[in-house]
């Protein structure tokens, strides 16, 4: 006996381990998905403005089980800080605790300090920064159920955009943001959580639709470049198809306050 080492026990049972989980297929024999979607249909979009009283601008998006919350607060000046000829776009973007599978913290992470960051470029070069000299744009976005992360960060961006057009901000155009999931030589159209975690890869556009301008590109895992372009061709078309429903939104949301308007002067 070796009293030098801990010596493991005599008799010992071998580890009892879970079941691997099955790989199931994304498609049924009729092409349908789970949700019984096609691979190039999005989901259904609720965009309501005006919710967050206290803000100069807000939005509220649903993209099927996604839900997110944005507020922008400003063109506000910026304290103790030198002359600048063009404003500052600061963006927080932060999952709630309760948003996702795993248990988020109240601090931001990694993750979300990057995510803020892709917000911020892909709606910088649409906001007119030159009209609003030293002073600053504060967006606030809050993931309320996270049903897809690459979803979920096209359904921020365009909640940003629709709440800066709330907010008065002039911008060349709106933003509008669309993500499509790679798997097994296939393009999936606004992929879910179930749908993301069989993935060999996922692309999100965000896009100018009236300036045919793409503003941001995020690509990540390994795919054929072919498949890449059509994802990227796909996504343009389902930017399109979004920009209808922020333009809906804002408009409903200009008709409501002349109505509130012309009741007060009544």
């Amino acid at each position: 006996m070796d009293r030098r080492r801990v010596n493991g026990p005599e008799q010992s049972i071998a580890p009892i381990l879970k079941n691997v989980p099955v790989r199931t297929p994304l498609l049924d024999k009729g092409g349908k998905r789970v949700d019984q979607r096609t691979i190039d249909d999005l989901r259904p979009i609720f965009l309501k403005t005006g919710l967050v009283t206290q803000a100069n601008g807000s939005a509220y998006i649903e993209v099927g089980n996604t839900k997110a919350v944005c507020a922008v607060y400003g063109p506000r000046q910026m304290k103790r800080a030198g002359f600048s000829s063009n404003g500052t776009l600061n963006c927080e973007f932060k999952f709630s605790t309760f948003s996702c599978t795993k248990r988020r913290t109240h601090m931001r992470d990694s993750e979300e300090k990057g995510y803020s960051q892709v917000l911020v470029e892909a709606l910088a070069p649409a906001v007119r920064l030159e009209l609003l000299p030293k002073s600053a744009v504060d967006i606030y976005i809050n993931v309320l159920e996270n049903d897809g992360t690459s979803s979920c960060l096209a359904a921020a961006i365009v909640a940003a955009s629709t709440a800066l057009a709330d907010a008065g901000i002039e911008m060349l155009d709106q933003v509008t943001a669309c993500s499509a999931v790679l798997s097994e030589k296939q393009i999936i159209m606004d992929g879910t959580e179930a749908e993301e975690q069989q993935k060999e890869g996922d692309v999100m556009i965000s896009y100018m639709p009236s300036l045919n301008e793409v503003t941001h590109i995020l690509q990540s895992g390994i795919s054929d470049p072919a498949i890449i372009s059509q994802a990227v061709e796909k996504c343009i078309d389902g930017c399109s198809k979004i920009y209808s429903v922020m333009s809906t939104a804002l408009l409903q949301s200009l008709s409501n306050n002349n109505n509130d308007v012309d009741e007060n002067k009544s």
